[in-house]
């Protein structure tokens, strides 16, 4: 799993620790899921340097909150959970396993209710990444030559 996604991931775990999470398209598309579930989608926007050893990458993040049916009704599944965990880390997050800091657009953040199964949450977010050092051999010994 990507990194980005990943992190995402953690984020939506940290609002919503109960719910099952689905990150894979082709398994979303064919309905194989039982809600409440989550489904997670990023997409890289942009990439440019930032300094000399690192870049910035602009991107997409999409989540899609599918509401439990009980008795033929669905139960919606609030965004306020993830609103408050937004506004406390100040539009922030940090991933645990990789840990990527990410920062969210909170003008970009669009919570979605309208559809009665499902809540669809977007923003964009960016992220700062190292750029790879090539493996160097230091000199560890000098010697000096010395006149006379």
């Amino acid at each position: 799993m990507e990194k980005d996604l990943l992190t995402v991931v953690q984020l939506v775990h940290a609002a919503y620790p109960s719910i099952t999470i689905i990150t894979d398209l082709e398994e979303w598309l064919a309905g194989n899921f039982k809600p409440p579930c989550a489904f997670i989608q990023t997409q890289a926007v942009t990439e440019r340097g930032n300094t000399l050893t690192s870049y910035k990458i602009l991107a997409d993040a999409g989540i899609v909150l599918h509401h439990p049916k009980v008795k033929g009704i669905y139960q919606p599944i609030s965004s306020e959970p993830f609103r408050s965990l937004l506004r406390r880390e100040k539009y922030s997050f940090r991933g645990t396993a990789e840990a990527l800091y990410i920062d969210i657009d909170n003008e970009t953040l669009e919570i979605d209710s309208e559809k009665k199964d499902r809540t669809e949450i977007t923003f964009r977010f960016e992220y700062r990444v190292s750029i790879p050092r090539p493996e160097v051999t230091k000199i560890n010994t000098f010697e000096v030559e010395m006149e006379g």
